[in-house]
């Protein structure tokens, strides 16, 4: 057996032949002293290359002392070599994270040395690979020299993390701070991005977040989320609190059951002292961690993954800025297809609306020339913005349009409402509502009734095809007792006539029920202001099949709340005189009002109330 040699840096790296793939560790795992001695002895080198996901630290081997000695290229485009890249003075590889490792097995590519970081080895002789574990075994099971970084800073970590002190071919031994990245301090934006994204994560739900301001800001609003679970490619300090609080037990998963899953992680010391000897954590392969097929095992799966720029129809830029490599693939579509083949899963894309200080609206009719599509139209779900949630997924394009153009900038919706009638995206005579600047969503809520659970709501712009399909379930007599004339159909005109209320003068609540591709209304109750005098009218109707739910009395209950609110103070309703049900809803509001007065005129009786 042949035992590692301990060596300089500058001595091991110099047993790489010129010309050869060079491997190097990525993270906060990059092995720093390794790097500086591949830059200290550059003239050692001539076109080697140097492959890396999102090395740490200085990378700056495009600079004009080492062109033709190294030439960069990045499975994920860090800051450190962006500008590289984008002048054409280093390469970026696009990828799926899940497929490296084979691309780093195959003869086809060969890798020469594999430069990497370990923490010391224990009794046993074996050393962990600490914070990053994604691509490294593969590219050291490939390469024919493996030179180890010993850092006794190098937390130790759990999973498939441990290789032998033995497989190293020469070791160098160190001892520095490992690289950190800081939480992000969230503003208004990722804040309320935040809080749209957790509100579709329920208790149970596994999650895969990633590293910056957006994920931080949704694990800070899951603290009354409960038995969460955590199967990521990436984590950062955020995961740690909510494992501390017991939010995220694990005890949903199914792949790793009890373990917080990742491939690496970012954050501060405060995360590295938290995964070391951690055995809540485990670490794991990206050809394991993000294979879509382990991803779909886990239930209630939802992935929350970034984007650059989105058009109108659903494609998702998320690499490369126009023309300009930006980032990179990673493991978006990894975990957006897994998570959409989960049972109950989600896969959500999550972006502020705009870009240089709102000058730039980042949903457009056509994406930037030279934007390259990481995730398909056919591959999107969720999309959420600061402004709100759009859900395309077996949506037509006339639907998803109407969708995004409701979560972007409000400068820019005009605009985008413009472009989509131009290009016949949606009818002719589309209105364009201002409506989403004053959606009141703090009235969002679940509720529940007779074990049924439902979700309580404004009615958006979004809703045209879900009121119709909604109108065309009710029965005959249920649609003659809420119009007083037999009504059998809804067009597309009165359709968008209903949606448009100004949540004052006018508002619309409707009881939902989510289903795998869309909501489905069962109920909607609304006021309307008159033209005549100071009384809103207000009316309900109930799908036929969850009548006597208490589902009348709970949209009377919440309409008079809100009105009142508004500074209404005297509604009217009409009814049939043998509608017993729309009596029995305004008896049980009657603590409510200051006065409360019925009439009977023919077959219809009146009801007219003010509010205390």
């Amino acid at each position: 057996m042949n035992f590692p040699k301990l060596v300089s840096a500058s001595e091991a790296v110099c047993k790489i032949k010129r010309g050869q793939r060079i491997f190097v560790g990525g993270g906060a795992a990059t092995p720093l002293l390794l790097t500086d001695a591949l830059a200290k002895n550059a003239s050692h080198f001539s076109d080697n290359e140097l492959v890396h996901l999102l090395a740490l630290g200085n990378m700056n081997y495009a600079a004009p002392e080492f062109k033709g000695h190294f030439r960069d290229n990045s499975y994920f485009i860090g800051a450190n070599v962006r500008e590289h890249v984008q002048h054409g003075d280093a390469d970026y590889t696009p990828i799926f994270l899940s497929e490296i490792p084979r691309l780093l097995r195959s003869p086809s590519y060969p890798v020469a040395a594999a430069l990497i970081m370990v923490s010391p080895p224990d009794k046993h002789g074996m050393c962990s690979l600490g914070l990053s574990v994604d691509i490294v075994i593969a590219a050291m099971e490939a390469a024919d020299i493996v030179i180890a970084q010993i850092n006794p800073k190098m937390p130790r970590t759990f999973g498939q993390s441990f290789v032998n002190y033995n497989s190293f071919d020469y070791v160098v031994e160190s001892d520095h701070e490992l690289p950190e990245l800081h939480p992000i301090k969230s503003d208004d934006v990722t804040t309320a991005i935040g809080k749209n994204i957790a509100k579709l994560i329920n208790d149970g739900s596994v999650l895969q977040l990633g590293i910056g301001g957006i994920p931080d800001a949704v694990l800070s609003n899951l603290r009354e989320t409960n038995d969460l679970g955590i199967h990521t490619e990436t984590f950062s300090d955020g995961v740690v609190d909510l494992m501390k609080r017991g939010n995220i037990s694990n005890n949903t998963k199914k792949i790793l059951r009890g373990r917080t899953l990742t491939g690496l992680c970012l954050g501060s010391k405060k995360l590295f002292e938290f995964v070391h000897e951690n055995p809540l954590v485990n670490f794991y392969p990206s050809d394991f961690v993000n294979d879509p097929f382990n991803i779909a095992q886990n239930d209630q799966m939802v992935s929350i993954n970034s984007a650059l720029q989105i058009d109108l129809t659903g494609q998702v830029v998320a690499d490369s800025i126009s023309n300009k490599f930006y980032s990179g693939i990673g493991g978006q579509v990894d975990f957006v297809r897994g998570a959409s083949r989960s049972k109950g899963g989600k896969s959500i894309i999550a972006l502020p609306s705009t870009a240089k200080n709102d000058t730039i609206s980042r949903i457009t009719g056509v994406l930037s020339p030279g934007s390259g599509v990481v995730t398909s139209r056919g591959d999107v779900h969720y999309v959420v913005t600061e402004y709100g949630v759009a859900y395309l997924h077996g949506k037509c394009i006339r639907e998803r349009a109407i969708e995004l153009i409701h979560i972007a900038h409000p400068k820019f919706r005009s605009e985008l409402m413009d472009f989509v009638k131009l290009n016949k995206y949606v009818y002719f005579d589309q209105r364009h509502y201002d409506q989403v600047n004053q959606y009141p969503s703090q009235i969002e809520k679940k509720v529940k009734l007779k074990n049924q659970e439902f979700i309580l709501r404004p009615i958006k712009i979004t809703d045209e095809k879900r009121l119709q399909d909604f109108f065309y379930e009710l029965g005959e007599e249920t649609r003659f007792q809420r119009f007083f004339k037999v009504t059998d159909s809804l067009s597309h005109e009165m359709a968008q006539r209903f949606v448009d209320v100004d949540y004052k003068q006018s508002m619309a609540l409707l009881l939902t029920q989510s289903g795998e591709f869309n909501e489905r209304i069962v109920a909607v109750g609304r006021y309307m202001g008159s033209q005549t005098d100071e009384a809103s009218e207000m009316t309900f109707i109930v799908n036929d099949n969850f009548q006597k739910m208490g589902i009348g009395s709970l949209l009377c209950q919440e309409l008079i709340d809100y009105a009142k609110l508004k500074g209404i103070k005297k509604m009217r309703a009409k009814s049939f005189v043998n509608n017993q049900g729309i009596r029995n809803v305004f008896d049980k509001q009657r603590e409510k009002f200051s006065t409360l007065t019925t009439f009977i005129d023919n077959e219809f009786i009146y009801f007219e109330f003010t509010f205390l």
